[in-house]
């Protein structure tokens, strides 16, 4: 169906042949004659419209594309045009919304690629960064190949370093053997009473699922080339649902028993200094937890960590954090906890990466059951190259923590000591990913000894999430 297109006296500034009579000359001494409607079909007025844009006439282009959408508002081709005409007239946010559409009406893959990838491009433009970390993701969603999607995401991360929001969810589906961290027996020994007791149904090792949510939104607030400071919130959401197993060994419990809740607000700064631009950081949080539904305890941490890059291309970590607790069931529940921890990650000639950490802490109270010292010590190993669909990573972490003033109605001799192996190995499949995220699979096992029998305990987990590829 013909398109009624009013041209004006841009075309004879274009001298665009409309008519089949041949270029309209019109002499600056006489007054032009008005213009008559000329009818063009879509296809036509899609050609004069391409090529208004690449002779640089956007105002005949921006026109023709408005006539186009008047007959069909959901033609991708005339929205993608609108916005290469509006970027071109200095408009980046229009730009931006009539890209937007032309992604939602776009048809294929290319179609779809190419309106994500201006929306990008306009966005920036119109100094909107966290709309173009969306966009980019859309493009990368799209890119016709590696090559392509290699450069998105190195624009995708130029662009985020320079947004200063920035926030990131995670969150997984677990079935797991022991969602309570519970005895894997129903006695109660400890080595060197005379007695057994029998521990009750909760306090056994409970199997189900465990669902989490992790959210996590900063804004930076100042900073230069070689500082930043920043202020940030946090929120960590974990749930269980018992199965049929645990719902016969322990009839009382319910699931909200087992779930725990935790927030955060920090304000954190960090910069950078000597020839090697090693990092100093220190950070102040705020928070609250909740177990089982109750309120549990509200906290204060400060933390301050320093980092070196060696001369072998290797990182060093040096971190130390004090953490104030103040109980909801009274003053003698406070807690103090003193870290400090040391790490280092080793990039290996082939790509691959080996890091290994050790972790000291103590707790003290005036509860003789809060004293603890404990130390930790992992190793863990990533593959640079995929092998068949996934790229693997994986981990052990051997933990020792000693109780010595233990009490359970006596004093346990010696105090109680827990001592924890765990490994774990991780799947990500990059080729199944959605503009970006892909899935990820993790296996856990973990076991703890005791001299305390409550405390000998043992899980076999198998965790599904989803993460960003970069």
């Amino acid at each position: 169906m013909p398109l009624r297109v009013l041209v004006r006296r841009m075309i004879q500034r274009a001298a665009l042949v409309l008519t089949c009579s041949g270029p309209m000359l019109v002499m600056a001494e006489e007054t032009p004659a008005p213009l008559p409607e000329v009818e063009l079909t879509l296809p036509q007025a899609q050609q004069v419209m391409q090529h208004a844009l690449g002779t640089g006439q956007s105002d005949l282009a921006r026109t023709l594309a408005y006539g186009l959408l008047e007959a069909d508002a959901k033609s991708g081709i005339a929205h993608y045009s609108l916005a290469v005409a509006e970027d071109q007239l200095g408009r980046p946010q229009e730009a931006q919304r009539a890209a937007a559409k032309a992604y939602r009406f776009a048809q294929g893959q290319l179609q779809h690629f190419e309106a994500a990838q201006l929306a990008a491009q306009t966005s920036y433009k119109a100094r909107r960064p966290t709309r173009t970390q969306l966009w980019l993701r859309r493009a990368i969603q799209h890119a016709p190949n590696e090559r392509v999607e290699a450069q998105l995401e190195r624009d995708y991360k130029r662009v985020r370093a320079q947004n200063p929001l920035s926030f990131s969810i995670r969150g997984g589906l677990r079935p797991s053997s022991n969602v309570n961290n519970g005895a894997d027996s129903g006695l109660q020994i400890i080595d060197g009473l005379p007695f057994i007791g029998t521990l009750s149904g909760n306090a056994q090792a409970l199997s189900g699922v465990i669902a989490h949510a992790d959210g996590r939104i900063a804004y930076r607030i100042g900073g230069s080339k070689s500082s930043r400071t920043e202020v940030s919130a946090r929120l960590y959401v974990k749930r269980v649902a018992l199965d049929g197993d645990a719902k016969t060994l322990s009839p009382s419990s319910r699931n909200r028993d087992f779930g725990s809740t935790y927030g955060t607000v920090g304000l954190t700064h960090a910069f950078a200094w000597g020839k090697r631009k090693d990092v100093s950081r220190i950070g102040l949080q705020l928070g609250q937890y909740h177990s089982g539904g109750t309120h549990s305890y509200d906290f204060a941490r400060l933390d301050a960590a320093q980092d070196w890059r060696l001369d072998s291309g290797a990182r060093v970590s040096l971190n130390a954090g004090v953490e104030l607790r103040d109980s909801a069931f009274g003053s003698s529940f406070d807690t103090q906890i003193i870290s400090l921890g040391l790490g280092s990650r080793h990039q290996l000639r082939n790509g691959d990466a080996v890091t290994f950490a050790l972790n000291l802490q103590k707790a003290d109270g005036d509860l003789s059951n809060t004293r603890s010292e404990g130390v930790a010590l992992s190793a863990g190993y990533s593959l640079n190259q995929q092998i068949g669909p996934a790229i693997l990573s994986g981990g052990v972490t051997l933990s020792h923590v000693d109780y010595a003033h233990y009490t359970a109605l006596f004093a346990v001799p010696g105090g109680r000591q827990d001592l924890s192996a765990s490994a774990h190995l991780d799947m990500l499949f990059p080729d199944l990913d959605y503009a970006g995220f892909a899935p990820n699979l993790r296996v856990t096992t973990s076991r703890t000894t005791s001299n305390v029998s409550r405390f000998k305990t043992k899980e076999l987990s198998v965790a599904l999430g989803i993460q960003s590829k970069f």
